[in-house]
């Protein structure tokens, strides 16, 4: 979906990025495009610059046996980081198997999959700043993480550029996803005691089963971010919907899957005009061919309408809209 870019420029290293910035005018529109597996552009060509950062790499910082420090750079393939770390021995990304898009792309989102997000690892990263042409380095508290939410997402946009992160990870037993898709995962294939690679191949498999591969189905994954409601609204909710899931969350709140709510509200499976909802993930929009963004905007509008109407909850975009 979307036109085609009629500017795209890659760059690999600082200089690279010094010297398109000194080239552009002030007022010129630019998008940071990872693996353009999040993002939607609109129909007919696009004026915005795309900016490409070249793969960078994947290196062990520091590591001093039980602790590791490994650095990826922001154009850096995000699952061939996951890929080496687990390889490699080192526990605390595992979970994070199979996401698409570049490593530099996931503090923007706070990427986070089984109860692992990427605040959890992260220990810092460097930035262009744009503004300053120089780069910068952000703590872990510095990135302002939320639920899928970062700086960079919220005020960020048009001034940073993520080049580099770096993460601790360690070495040892590996956590185990506490979810009933991983644990009948290992249980059909007679694992007891499940190494980092055996989590690795059972969160590929599970993902790739509920969501579809964007290079051979067209969609953005999960489309609706998870909604999060009080107490009380969740107990009203499953009096109303008594097979609805609902996770408490320790901040006090309940966390209710978009793809519960989809789901009851009948959308898995079905299609509107060029668009339709995945059969096995009633959270992923998939295009058939042909859709247009005003289409996917309409859709979306309804879905929402729908399931306010039905439940008294918002849902929320996940992807980015590019204008």
């Amino acid at each position: 979906m979307g036109g085609f870019a009629k500017e795209v420029a890659t760059v690999e290293n600082e200089a690279d990025l010094q010297e398109l910035f000194a080239l552009l005018e002030p007022e010129r529109k630019w998008f940071v495009l990872g693996g353009g597996s999040n993002v939607i552009f609109p129909d007919g060509d696009v004026d915005t610059l795309i900016v490409k950062l070249a793969p960078s790499g994947i290196a062990l910082d520091s590591d001093n046996g039980d602790e590791v420090i490994v650095g990826a750079g922001g154009g850096t393939v995000w699952d061939d980081v996951v890929a080496y770390c687990v390889e490699h021995n080192f526990c605390g990304i595992e979970a994070l198997s199979a996401i698409p898009g570049s490593a530099g792309a996931t503090p923007v989102q706070n990427v986070g999959a089984y109860g692992t997000e990427i605040k959890d690892v992260l220990i810092s990263l460097e930035a262009f700043d744009v503004f300053e042409r120089t780069i910068v380095t952000f703590s872990n508290s510095e990135c302002g993480f939320g639920y899928r939410d970062s700086l960079f997402k919220r005020e960020g946009r048009g001034r940073y550029i993520i080049t580099k992160i770096t993460l601790r990870l360690h070495r040892g037993d590996a956590r185990v996803p506490n979810y009933p898709g991983v644990a009948e995962y290992f249980a059909a294939n007679n694992i007891s005691s499940p190494t980092l690679a055996d989590i690795r191949n059972a969160i590929t498999t599970i993902r790739w089963t509920k969501l579809p591969d964007p290079r051979l189905i067209a969609s953005v994954g999960s489309f609706f971010k998870n909604v999060f409601v009080s107490v009380e609204q969740a107990e009203k909710l499953k009096k109303e919907f008594p097979g609805l899931k609902s996770f408490p969350v320790n901040d006090g709140t309940v966390k209710i899957p978009a793809g519960a709510l989809l789901d009851l509200a009948g959308f898995k499976g079905k299609r509107f005009g060029n668009l339709s909802f995945y059969k096995n993930n009633a959270l992923v929009i998939v295009n058939e061919g042909g859709a247009t963004r005003s289409e996917l905007v309409d859709l979306i509008k309804n879905v929402t309408l729908r399931v306010h109407d039905l439940f008294g909850v918002e849902l929320e975009s996940e992807p980015e809209m590019i204008s």
